[in-house]
């Protein structure tokens, strides 16, 4: 029991520092830039070259303690292009695109140990079309579909051994009606 404590407690202060990580970096001021110059973002959330002359266009590169943490694309002080969020260890947290400083196209979230947990696509910044959500064993974890923004349509959630444990519809974000099932029978 103690080991399970333990285990929890260091997933939850993982979590908590790539949260952290990502605030900081997403709210910092200074980002550094690959040759180690400062580069300065905006209240207009454009990112300056060093001398603020000009909005900077380039790739970025985030590094903390000598660790690689977060990479993306800048054409013209704007994020555009890809964009990944790196865990200590150099494993994916999450990658995907950025189209003018908004999420946009393919995501994909990572456990810490590097195996996705789960891949969905973003439009403008908001959650649209299906999203699937996955177990550490690369099981599917649940599925569902998102319309803009909003739970919309059936969402099934699995065991990780594959059976179906619940049936969710959505309308809107709304719960309209759902079935838990035994998780001994086999869908």
């Amino acid at each position: 029991m103690n080991k399970i404590k333990f285990v929890s407690v260091i997933i939850i202060m993982e979590v908590i520092i790539i949260i952290a990580l990502l605030a900081v970096f997403l709210n910092n001021m200074r980002i550094i830039s690959p040759d180690t110059y400062y580069i300065k973002t905006s209240s207009s959330e454009l990112i300056y070259s060093p001398d603020d002359s000009h909005p900077f266009t380039g790739r970025m590169q985030d590094t903390l303690d000598n660790n690689l943490i977060a990479e993306f694309e800048v054409v013209d002080g704007i994020k555009q292009g890809e964009f990944s969020l790196l865990t200590f260890d150099g494993n994916f947290a999450m990658k995907g695109f950025m189209n003018k400083n908004m999420n946009d196209g393919t995501w994909q979230y990572f456990y810490d140990s590097g195996e996705i947990e789960c891949t969905g696509d973003f439009e403008n910044d908001t959650p649209v079309g299906r999203w699937t959500w996955f177990y550490k064993n690369g099981t599917i974890r649940s599925t569902g579909n998102f319309i803009n923004g909003e739970p919309d349509g059936q969402w099934l959630r699995y065991s990780s051994e594959g059976f179906t444990m619940s049936i969710v519809n959505y309308r809107m974000g709304e719960i309209i009606s759902q079935v838990q099932i035994d998780p001994y029978v086999k869908s």
